[in-house]
Formats: structure tokens, C-alpha cells, sequence
């Protein structure tokens, strides 16, 4: 009887050890790759009035309730197309000559857009323009200049000439 020996090769040409070995390898380079980017990237911080006190969660309503108290209600039309914005408001008192518009998106800081709209004559309606497109789920926030009174909403696409309405009617 003769003795046969086969020849398998250098460990490193096996195929079952790169077949064990290779979700493993793609596990850290992944996990150190996605572990560099939760160390330098900076998550957004979301806008509202919103604070902690002890291990529960407030939130200031008292701006929203002078805009009640004041009567402040109206439509927003937003055109995304011209980048357009008009905010058409009625109230018991005198609004100001400019009013602050942001539009917040609810994850990250860098898709908000805070505008300055300025009246039309003292009529209650206001324009301005968009600085760039919206998509997605948006919170609407219009404050004066005093930042006394606040109406606030949550508009969701098609922003394409759409008429939102703020305010308690």
C-alpha cells in the first residue's frame, strides 16, 4: 500500500478561512469607520421651548398662549417653486412691520431656515423668500420681533403653492 498525500497549500489560500474570516474583517473596518463618524460629525440640535427640570420634561406654552389671548390667526402660503412665502394674519392689536418666519426641520439643525417677512402696507399681510427648497416635514414657528407671542405648526408636503392656516380660528 502506498500513501497518498495531497498537497493543500498555504494557510493563507484556504477558502473556508477567508469564508470565516471575512464578516469579521468587514465588522471592524465598519465599526471603526461608523465610530469615527459619531466622534467628529455633530448632531443637530431641534428648536423648541423645550427644557429639563429634574427628570421630567417641560415645555413653556405662555407665547402660544399670548397669541390666543391676542387673537392671532391667519394662512401661510408657501411656494417653493418662486421661493416664495406670504403670511396673511389678523389680530386684535398691531403685529409690527416684520415678523419672523422658521421653518425647523425636525432632525437636523442644517435644514432650517430662518426668514425675515416684512408687511405690505400695514395690511397684515407679509412676504418674504424662501432660501432654498423644502423637503419633508417641516414645524412652522412665526414670532415677532419682541418674541412675546409665538403661532406654531407642522406642515408636511406638497409645499407647491399650499395654504397653511396658524393660529386658533
Amino acid at each position: 500500500m502506498t500513501e497518498q498525500t495531497h498537497d493543500i497549500g498555504p494557510w493563507y489560500k484556504q477558502k473556508w478561512l477567508w469564508f470565516v474570516l471575512a464578516p469579521l474583517i468587514a465588522v471592524v473596518i465598519y465599526g471603526t469607520t461608523f465610530l469615527y463618524l459619531a466622534i467628529t460629525t455633530m448632531d443637530g440640535v431641534v428648536k423648541d421651548d423645550y427644557y429639563k427640570e429634574a427628570r421630567g420634561t417641560n415645555v413653556d406654552t405662555s407665547r402660544s398662549d399670548e397669541a390666543d389671548r391676542l387673537g392671532i390667526h391667519g394662512e401661510v402660503l408657501l411656494d417653493t417653486l418662486t421661493g416664495d412665502i406670504r403670511v396673511d394674519l389678523k389680530s386684535n392689536s398691531f403685529l409690527g412691520d416684520q415678523l419672523y418666519v422658521d421653518l425647523v426641520h425636525p432632525t437636523h439643525q442644517k435644514y432650517d431656515q430662518s426668514l425675515t417677512v416684512r408687511s405690505l402696507g400695514g395690511t397684515g399681510v407679509y412676504v418674504g423668500n424662501l432660501q432654498s427648497t423644502l423637503t419633508g416635514k417641516r414645524y412652522l414657528i412665526i414670532t415677532n420681533s419682541e418674541g412675546n407671542w409665538r403661532l406654531r405648526r407642522e406642515i408636511l408636503p406638497p409645499y407647491d403653492q399650499n395654504t397653511f392656516k396658524v393660529g386658533k380660528f
